[in-house]
Parts: structure tokens; sequence; C-alpha cells
């Protein structure tokens, strides 16, 4: 397939993910406890482990947050009963032909879905990821589906990768780094990123925590608006972490996605980080170069909408940045992606441009 464009971060979002599926799939002993739907006066809501799930509103009556852009575009979400078109391969392409762009790379829900139980949990995503793989055969070169990793259990997310890589189907997985055991620069990870690396599955951190008092479930005061607008650049220490702990150094073909995050703020990180291991941490912190050189060596940063970011190319690197649409959220540029990318990437060189549409992703998940 001959790309032309490519959406580095989408999403399948809790609002359409098949009602049954964790009821088909989970073990037997685990079906009580699953994820299930239920009619309630508000609509319809996930339940899990016997509560409501936060967030969990389902299908067009009540759309998260998060949801929005399909209907905003004219279209029905629920073209026929409990079917919607971001979980269903056909509508999904044509969404994407609507928007004229050839690839995306599908992300589950950015909150973390809360289990109580840590074997559920471990089912629960071992469960989404086999059907997200199997979502992604229809169209294998165009829907690139992501695995999420059971963070609760090292142990875990690393058998859940390996199972992963050999399942075939999916491009990249989730690391959750805002509810996970242990943070990023730990050492228990060294197995996780070995396999990564091995198996040469990126590995991504996704905008979706870390903020200290603003509240997405809370519009007053501006609480929503101040978690959108801050929530990106909460991946900051994440990125410092990975580079400054070894691990891409250590694992030379260890890539490193950090998605939704935009771009405008990581070249003051960039420069923040190789100023303080000039400046006192060269003789501490062993790494092969600059903590920007690595950067550019083997991560990656997605952004939707980013006119700051893109006049900052030259400091950033323009190897390592990638576009996205962000659909079906309700703040995607989808379905008019092609109109942003000329209206605000125009003074871009072509080539440049087409790196950061095109041919980055490409390059990342193996896609030529």
């Amino acid at each position: 397939m001959q790309y032309q464009c490519v959406s580095g971060d989408d999403h399948m979002d809790l609002t359409y993910i098949p009602a049954r599926l964790w009821q088909e799939r989970v073990p037997a002993k685990f079906k009580d406890q699953a994820p299930r739907i239920e009619e309630t006066p508000e609509g319809r809501r996930w339940i899990c482990e016997g509560k409501p799930w936060a967030f969990g509103n389902y299908g067009s009556q009540k759309r998260g947050v998060m949801s929005g852009a399909i209907s905003r575009a004219g279209l029905e979400e629920e073209p026929e009963p409990w079917v919607f078109r971001p979980s269903t391969p056909k509508y999904r392409l044509e969404d994407m032909d609507r928007d004229r762009v050839d690839a995306q790379v599908i992300y589950g829900p950015p909150l973390p879905l809360t289990f109580k139980d840590p074997e559920l949990r471990i089912v629960c995503l071992e469960a989404y990821n086999t059907w997200m793989a199997e979502f992604c055969s229809a169209a294998p070169e165009r829907l690139l589906g992501i695995a999420m990793l059971p963070m609760h259990d090292v142990t875990a997310a690393v058998n859940e990768l390996k199972r992963v890589a050999k399942l075939g189907g999916l491009r990249g997985a989730l690391f959750g780094v805002f509810d996970a055991v242990k943070p990023v620069f730990h050492e228990d990870w060294e197995p996780l990123w070995a396999v990564a690396s091995e198996a040469e599955i990126p590995i991504s951190f996704h905008l979706g925590g870390g903020i200290r008092s603003a509240s997405i479930g809370d519009p007053s005061r501006g609480q929503l608006a101040a978690f959108v607008s801050a929530v990106p650049m909460q991946l900051d220490e994440a990125l410092c972490e990975i580079i400054f702990c070894g691990a891409l150094d250590t694992h030379r073909k260890l890539k490193v996605v950090i998605a939704e995050a935009g771009i405008g703020w990581v070249p003051y990180l960039l420069y923040r980080m190789d100023h303080e291991y000039d400046k006192a941490f060269r003789h501490s912190v062993k790494l092969s170069g600059k903590p920007s050189e690595l950067f550019r060596r083997q991560m990656f940063v997605t952004f939707q909408e980013d006119d700051i970011g893109l006049k900052l190319l030259d400091d950033l690197g323009e190897d390592s940045v990638i576009w996205a649409s962000d659909y079906p959220h309700f703040d995607a540029i989808w379905p008019h992606s092609r109109r942003y990318i000329d209206e605000h990437m125009g003074f871009l060189s072509p080539l440049r441009r087409k790196k950061l549409t095109c041919d980055n992703a490409v390059r990342l998940y193996n896609l030529a």
C-alpha cells in the first residue's frame, strides 16, 4: 500500500466497544464481575464488579466527554442497533476514507479501566487485546491497534506483551504511566523493555492523568477546561525518566511514543534535560549521548493541533514527530484533517510535511 496520510493517535472509546465483548470472552468464573451493559434511567451504562464504571456511558444515548466528533459531522454513531461506527471495521474505514486518511493508530479508552480484582483486570485486558487484533485483521494495512497492558503487576504486563507479540495483528502496546505499579524508571520494568525491543513493539505513554487539582468530571469554575489544557504536559516526567534511566541505551531497538501530548513544550524540556545533564549529571548518569540525541534516536511524540510546536521543529527534530486526527473525540480534527494539514502545515516544505503526516509513522510501525 502506498501511504499518503497516517494518523498516529485515534481511539476505540469505552462508549463504542462492543457491548458483549467481555461477557463473550472472559472465562466463566469471571462473567458475573466482568463488564456488561445495563439499561438505566440515564441510558446505557457499563457495569463492572457490580458498580457503574466511571465515565462508562454507552453509545449515542449518553456520550462521554471524549466523544462527539461523529454526531457533529452529521453521521449516526449507531447506524445499526448496537453497532457503532468506530468499533465496526466497515464504518470506521468509511470514516477514514471520508477524512482521506490511509491508516489509523488505534488506542483504547484514554482513561485507565478500573478493576478491583487483579485477576479480572488481566483477563479483561487479554480479551480486549485479542478482540482488537481481530478487529484490525479486517484491514491490517489500515487499522493499527495498540494493546493495553495490565499495569498493576510487572510480571502480568510482561506476560501480556509476550502474548501480544505472538498473537500478531497489533502494532504497539500502551504502558499506562498513571496507573503503573512502579514508575517508568524502576529497574523492575527492564524485562518489559527487553521484550518490546526484541519483538520490535513500540511502547506508548499516552496522556490521561497526572493532574493534581483540576477534574475531568467537573466543569465548574473551569475545571474541565483546565484539565484538558494541562493534561498533555503531564507526560514530562515519563519522558525524562525513560531517557535518564538508561533503558534506551540498554535496548537500542526500543521505540517509545509520547502520545497525544502535543509538541510545543517538548523542545524546552529537551533543552532543560541537556542543560542539567551537561552541568551536573554527566558523570553520575551514564548515557551514550545527550538526552535530546537519545530522544531523536528512539522516541516519537504525537500531536493533533500545535501551531507553536510546528515552528520549533528544528529544535525538536522532524523525524520524531507524528500528526494525528484523534478520531472520534469531541476535539478531533476529523473529518477535516486534510484541510487542517493544508492550512496549518502549508509553510512547511512538502518533504517535512510528509514526514509528519505519513513517513514517520510508516517507519515507526514498519508499514512499508
